[in-house]
């Protein structure tokens, strides 16, 4: 029997929607890299928009993931539904293409000289450390290895985490007076203001239940 016979029919479901969704990232994020280094004046200067574009291209893959569910709480249709489904597999987008970045900011810290700050190595490392682990995690078996709860957890505090650090990235530009990153930072506030509007109608309690009236 073969590794892909033995698989649970969601597995190869994510199986079938990843692999190209990852190579289809990859692909896009290194024509990004490729075009940036070859119109830049300099090497350093090439890889430092390398580096830029790619966070924005990780950042318009992590959004729909972010929104997923709250957007299917609150007005559920087709599309929130394919993301709800499709999510594991989105997510792993994300981290390829959020790898890519990583490369890319790797090499422009290298050829320009540059070493990051204790307060950036902290923040964006444990992002990074948080994506792997749960891209490490974008499994059934992982689940059940790691228990619901834990699970939740470990994503949830994440996919936060991951955020804050796209949402105070793009809001530091803003007050720079660096007005082009103004739409990405009203698309974090956007997303995060998803989430609570979702959050806060799971905890509003149903009108006949609330009001004493007898359950159907």
């Amino acid at each position: 029997m073969t590794a892909t016979a033995s698989m649970s029919p969601s597995a190869r479901r994510l199986r079938r929607l990843t692999v190209p969704l990852c190579g289809a990232v990859a692909l896009v994020a290194g024509v990004v890299v490729a075009q940036a280094v070859a119109s830049a004046a300099t090497v350093d200067e090439g890889w430092r928009l390398a580096a830029r574009h790619t966070a924005r291209l990780a950042f318009l893959v992590f959004l729909p993931v972010y929104v997923a569910s709250a957007w299917h709480r609150l007005a559920p249709g087709p599309l929130s539904r394919w993301l709800m489904r499709n999510r594991r597999s989105l997510g792993l987008a994300f981290a390829t293409a959020h790898t890519v970045h990583l490369a890319a900011l790797v090499a422009f810290n290298a050829i320009a000289g540059q070493r990051p700050d204790a307060a950036t190595l902290v923040v964006g490392g444990g992002a990074y450390a948080m994506l792997f682990a749960m891209a490490a995690t974008s499994s059934d078996a992982a689940v059940r290895r790691l228990g619901a709860r834990r699970w939740k957890r470990l994503h949830a505090v994440g996919i936060h985490w991951l955020w804050f650090v796209f949402a105070f990235s793009y809001g530091g530009r803003v007050a720079e007076g660096r007005l082009a990153f103004v739409p990405l930072f009203a698309l974090a506030l956007g997303g995060l203001g998803l989430r609570v509007a979702a959050r806060l109608r799971a905890r509003r309690p149903v009108r006949g239940v609330a009001e004493g009236a007898p359950s159907p």
